[in-house]
C-alpha cells in the first residue's frame, strides 16, 4: 500500500471534488485526488455535455417543424441518426484539459480506485 501525506483527499474526479480543491489549494493546503476512471465525472464525459448534442438536434427539428409559422416553407426533416451519434461522441479531451489543469494548481492525481478504510486496519497493515 502506496501511503500519501496530505490535508485532503478526495475520492473521485467529479463536480463535488472540483469544487472542493479550489478554496484547499487557496488555503495552502496539499491536496490530493483519486479518480479511477475520468477526470471530470459522468457530466462532461458520459452524461450532461454529450447530452446536449441530442438536446440540439431534437431542438432544430421542433424549430423546423414550426417553420410554417414564419412563413418559411421546408420539407419534412429527418434525422440521420449515425452522424448525430458520431458528433456526440465528439465531446472528448476533457480528462486530458483537467488534468492538466490540475497539475498547474499543484493536485496530485492518482488515478487508482479509492474508499474510506477502518484507520485500525491500515495501521496493522504499515
Amino acid at each position: 500500500m502506496r501511503q500519501k501525506i496530505c490535508d485532503v483527499f478526495l475520492i473521485g474526479g467529479g463536480n463535488a471534488g472540483f469544487g472542493v480543491r479550489i478554496p484547499t489549494r487557496a488555503a495552502g493546503m496539499k491536496v490530493v485526488l483519486a479518480e479511477a476512471r475520468d477526470l471530470g465525472g459522468t457530466c462532461p464525459n458520459r452524461g450532461c455535455t454529450s447530452k446536449t448534442v441530442l438536446v440540439a438536434a431534437g431542438r432544430t427539428l421542433q424549430e423546423i417543424g414550426r417553420a410554417y409559422v414564419h412563413g418559411i416553407k421546408v420539407g419534412n426533416p429527418t434525422l440521420d441518426w449515425a452522424p448525430l451519434i458520431t458528433g456526440k461522441s465528439r465531446v472528448k479531451g476533457i480528462p486530458d484539459r483537467l488534468a492538466k489543469t490540475l497539475a498547474g494548481r499543484g493536485v496530485e492525481v492518482l488515478h487508482h480506485h479509492a474508499r474510506f478504510a477502518d484507520p485500525n486496519d491500515i495501521k496493522s497493515k504499515l
